[in-house]
């Protein structure tokens, strides 16, 4: 089988991960698979077996809002390059199945490429690739439209969490007859990390230029044993900054070896997305949550509260968030048993190749 997965990294690096993970994964099992990503390249997220193909690149500034190329904002014509390049290499792999990173339910901004891409897939099987929890729309009418996309152009979606965590239903409430063609898979997650490397605190998030509150404070509050891991394309002009308020910890870029650092920390102070949340389950860490919260953003926040009331996660509300209070619940946190990650499923990479392999088609429940 021909597995094309078409995804756009704007902020983090998160959904270029969970797709390259995904790709790997058909490609361990013996298929093809293709990666077209649309956001900036970001060399700690790509695929290490299937192939990457990488389109001129966009991303966006924190609110979602602008659109930016690499020579400011994207223009028209980068935006039709960028339709061009996904027919040619969608056309030129000719899959068997198109999967869509988070697209219909996010990504509106570049519907019209998704819809190319579509296009271009012909015959093919087209399905969704979307996390636990999705934002709803804020604005009249979105919903609706990106379900009659997902209703008219989709044989179904894969959704990659457990219910039992967290419910799409408790974020996006689809219409019953959608709703039976979602498919569950378990969470995407890299293996369970075997190897550490000691170390006391951890301070990340992730591999894109956000984070700066939670830095600053961290700088401020952190320790000799507390190491902040700065990403992004402008991470060391970020560090530099850092470095001129920082007291005793250490700052340095984001490495990619982030896994065996939590695996071998007392506690990890990050955000929550979706592959950072599954970072700590593979790895066992204490974890305390400072969920992103930017332009009325509530998928971290309730991913957090999740892994709070769950496993019990440390939690700060970033209008909660200080060097005081960071230091508070450090201490806090470092006086309590480590958690157990245990009742979730992390095998959603097999499970989705399985389901592949079976033979979906529309209609069929999960």
């Amino acid at each position: 089988m021909r597995v094309a997965i078409l995804v756009t990294h704007l902020l983090g690096t998160g959904h270029l991960k969970r797709a390259s993970l995904l790709a790997d994964g058909f490609v361990e099992a013996d298929h093809e698979a293709i990666v077209i990503s649309g956001g900036f390249p970001a060399l700690n997220a790509s695929p290490e077996l299937a192939t990457l193909i990488q389109l001129s690149p966009i991303r966006s500034d924190a609110s979602f809002s602008i659109l930016l190329g690499e020579e400011g904002e994207a223009t028209a014509g980068l935006l039709g390059q960028r339709r061009f390049e996904i027919g040619e290499a969608i056309t030129g792999f000719a899959p068997d199945m198109l999967v869509t990173e988070l697209f219909p339910f996010g990504r509106r901004k570049l519907a019209r490429e998704f819809e190319a891409a579509i296009e271009a897939a012909g015959p093919a099987r087209i399905y969704a690739s979307i996390r636990d929890i999705l934002q709803y729309p804020r604005k009249e009418g979105r919903a609706a439209e990106a379900e009659a996309r997902f209703s008219s152009l989709y044989d179904g979606a894969f959704v990659h969490g457990d219910p039992s965590l967290a419910p799409l239903s408790d974020s996006w409430p689809l219409p019953e007859t959608l709703a039976e063609r979602l498919h569950y898979t378990g969470y995407i997650a890299g293996a369970p990390v075997t190897d550490s490397i000691a170390g006391g605190v951890v301070v990340a998030a992730g591999g894109g230029s956000v984070g700066d509150r939670l830095f600053s404070a961290a700088a401020e509050a952190g320790e000799a044993d507390w190491r902040l891991l700065v990403g992004g394309h402008d991470r060391e002009a970020r560090i530099d900054s850092l470095k001129a308020q920082a007291g005793a910890a250490t700052i340095e870029a984001t490495r990619p070896d982030f896994r065996e650092l939590l695996a071998g920390a007392d506690l990890a102070i990050l955000q929550c997305g979706y592959n950072t949340a599954m970072d700590v389950v593979q790895s066992g860490v204490r974890a305390l949550f400072v969920p992103f919260e930017g332009e009325g953003e509530t998928e971290q926040l309730t991913r957090a509260r999740a892994f709070r009331d769950r496993f019990g996660a440390g939690l700060i509300r970033e209008a909660d968030l200080s060097a005081e209070t960071l230091a508070r619940e450090v201490a806090r946190l470092r006086a309590l048993p480590a958690p157990r990650y245990t009742g979730i499923g992390c095998d959603g990479v097999a499970r989705t190749v399985a389901l592949v392999e079976a033979g979906m088609t529309r209609g069929e429940s999960a």
